[in-house]
């Protein structure tokens, strides 16, 4: 796919439509970033956003049989993403990672408007000292959609107690539907960390790769900027 990087220095809302196989970055660092973009019939993309003390507003519009792998980096941002499976045969895979010291809103939104439409919707957090972090995730599958598949799978790991949210809600209207959710808040699983630190790991050196694997796991990023990212992390718990 070619590639292209888009440098966010405005707030003013921008409009995209994407009409060939792509991948396209979207950065922003404390402006807010405000975009729709329509994503045209059996077209394949990569969104990437990666943002910063920032408001984060998207809506992505998919036609007949395009399909789409969102992929969000959010430090300490706020953000509200609509997706609309418009047309039949429409697909995404949605992947959030939020990081951050402060309370942090995600409303994510799924709507499948036709039939033989798929959602993948992943959602991790990590909270540093008394953070918040809130993800509404909400699946919609109107009457006439037939033969959708709408998945949830949230996480969120705190580092100390600080009452996180995750509300997982799924609208189905329809009977011939797969549609489930997952979710979970509270620390690492102790067996996962006992593991890393039977092979000699320290248990901070532990939390880091586990903080690590669970917000870039997913992600479809390059490694260039997975390696920026792994960077980012480190600092912020190292500061926390």
């Amino acid at each position: 796919m070619n590639k292209i990087t888009v440098n966010h220095q405005t707030n003013l809302e921008k409009k995209i439509t994407i009409n060939q196989s792509k991948t396209i970055e979207f950065i922003s660092e404390k402006e807010n970033l405000n975009y729709q973009i329509v994503i045209e019939e059996k077209i394949d993309c990569n969104l990437v956003f990666i943002g910063k003390s920032a408001n984060i507003n998207l809506q992505i519009i998919q036609k007949k049989e395009s399909n789409a792998q969102v992929s969000l980096f959010l430090e300490n941002c706020n953000c509200n993403v609509k997706v609309i499976l418009k047309e039949s045969g429409a697909k995404v895979e949605y992947v959030q990672s939020s990081i951050g010291n402060t309370l942090l809103e995600n409303s994510i939104t799924i709507y499948h408007r036709d039939s033989n439409t798929v959602s993948k919707t992943y959602c991790n957090g990590f909270s540093l000292n008394q953070s918040k972090i809130i993800f509404d995730v909400n699946g919609y599958v109107e009457e006439n959609s037939k033969n959708c598949s709408c998945l949830q799978d949230s996480k969120i790991i705190e580092s100390t107690n600080s009452f996180s949210e995750i509300n997982p809600n799924l609208y189905i209207e329809n009977y011939e539907v797969e549609a489930t959710h997952s979710a979970y808040i509270g620390p690492f699983k102790s067996q996962d960390l006992f593991y890393l630190e039977s092979r000699g790991m320290k248990k901070k050196t532990a939390i880091q790769l586990l903080v690590k694997s669970l917000l870039l796991g997913k992600l479809h990023i390059e490694e260039a900027r997975k390696s920026e990212l792994i960077l980012e992390i480190e600092k912020m718990l190292n500061t926390k």
